[in-house]
């Protein structure tokens, strides 16, 4: 593949956002252009597993790319798709526009990914023999961390990227290199950070147990922590638990990265992406004969970083395939997202079908509890677009001030062009699963 570098992804344009009224093929090859060498097109991910298709963000139905007559097919193609997202054809059949509101990107392990995010998620996997520790240079890092710290320089060439990358942010940030452990939260801050990541606990309470299970004596912890680095919960052996608590390497620790130096949590976090760290390679002198191997995990809805896993142990303990491991609790409590983040979305929809079907000259926009856009109709597009230009309804639209799970300072800031229309709840039995907002033409 002719991968080009992570600088070429962070330079892609967002492609999930609804730049044309409708996708075209002229489009269409526009995209293939733009993502050609950053993974985001499928002759450059089909190999990883990647599925070329096409979101409806009207109805959040996916559609396999598929050939006129119904075959699945290897690249995006339009023939296939469904009657009712068809805007027009060729006297030949074949298909040139589609309605608005449908993307193009693909699906793997039955999660959508926009283009961007498969470029992403490419990179990561080809990339993944890079993310390895090399124990046999721990003596030569520790003279190479004396040097950093007390002079700022050190050879070239000699620390992994995200080594390098982590020390220099530290250093910037004015880390103290002589930390000998992180910080505690304090019982409120701890209480309130599991009420707001009640949906990553409840995903993967049952992962940590049976992991936990498979370490029974192993000594090693796993840890899950939020997107800060506070730790919310460990599964460990009291005698391993013993060793970590002398580090505040337990719950409510917090190891963000800019707080305690470089480390498998608050780098795989800073880094968004898996990493592995032994010994010398932590910033800190305190936690430099521990071994750590974590794993970000995303939410669904927009792939943004919700969380890690960690896998720690003290140096002795380190285990050439532990990065693998915490990948795959990763990946297994994201799978466990993925059917909450489903269910919820089926039961905003039916509780709001009657709606969208009576309001339709009106403007509709539906959220589930955590502000994140479920459905959308055509006259809020329009509604959108006049009130607010710069703003782009996306399959990855999440309002904080929607989130009835966040920080009530985070409920009190809604965007101008929402503030001043209808918000209705979305019940089911009694509970409040999400808001329905609608939008009045603006004047």
């Amino acid at each position: 593949m002719n991968a080009k570098s992570p600088n070429h992804i962070d330079s892609l344009p967002t492609d999930n956002g609804l730049k044309a009224p409708r996708l075209t093929l002229s489009e269409l090859r526009e995209q293939n252009r733009l993502f050609s060498g950053s993974g985001g097109v499928s002759e450059e991910n089909r190999a990883l597993g990647f599925r070329p298709a096409f979101y409806d963000f009207e109805t959040g139905e996916i559609h396999l790319s598929r050939f006129a007559n119904g075959k699945e097919a290897p690249m995006h193609l339009l023939d296939g798709l469904p009657d009712q997202l068809v805007a027009a054809r060729q006297k030949s059949g074949r298909v040139t526009e589609v309605k608005p509101g449908v993307i193009t990107g693909f699906v793997l392990h039955g999660q959508f990914y926009t283009r961007e995010q498969a470029a992403r998620a490419t990179q990561q996997m080809l990339n993944r023999a890079d993310l390895l520790s090399h124990p046999e240079q721990h003596n030569q890092l520790l003279d190479i961390w004396e040097q950093f710290v007390v002079a700022q320089s050190y050879p070239p060439n000699l620390m992994r990227p995200v080594v390098e990358e982590s020390w220099r942010r530290c250093q910037e940030a004015n880390v103290d290199p002589l930390i000998h452990h992180a910080p505690l939260s304090d019982q409120g801050q701890f209480e309130r950070r599991q009420i707001e990541n009640r949906e990553l606990l409840d995903a993967a309470q049952p992962v940590l147990k049976r992991a936990g299970e498979l370490l029974y004596k192993s000594d090693s912890l796993l840890l899950l922590a939020d997107r800060d680095g506070l730790v919310l919960h460990t599964e460990a052996d009291a005698e391993v638990l013993n060793s970590a608590a002398k580090v505040n390497l337990i719950a409510g620790g917090l190891w963000g990265e800019g707080t305690v130096g470089t480390n498998s949590i608050g780098t795989a976090l800073q880094a968004r992406e898996p990493v592995q760290l032994y010994g010398a390679e932590h910033f800190c002198y305190g936690i430099k004969h521990w071994t750590c191997s974590a794993d970000v995990v995303r939410d669904p809805h927009d792939g943004s970083v919700i969380g890690a896993v960690d896998l720690s142990g003290l140096t002795d303990t380190y285990q050439h395939d532990a990065l693998e491991f915490a990948i795959t609790v990763a990946r297994m409590i994201e799978s466990n997202l993925v059917k909450g983040y489903f269910q919820v979305r089926q039961a905003v929809l039916d509780a709001t079908r009657s709606m969208f079907n009576q309001w339709q000259s009106e403007g509709l926009l539906a959220f589930d509890r955590r502000g994140r856009l479920v459905k959308a109709n055509r006259m809020a597009f329009q509604h959108v677009r006049d009130m607010d230009p710069g703003f782009q309804l996306t399959p990855q639209t999440r309002i904080d001030a929607l989130d009835m799970d966040a920080p009530a300072q985070s409920r009190d800031s809604l965007p101008s062009w929402l503030s001043s229309n209808i918000h209705y709840p979305i019940q089911v039995r009694g509970e409040t699963i999400g808001t329905l907002v609608v939008l009045a033409a603006a004047h």
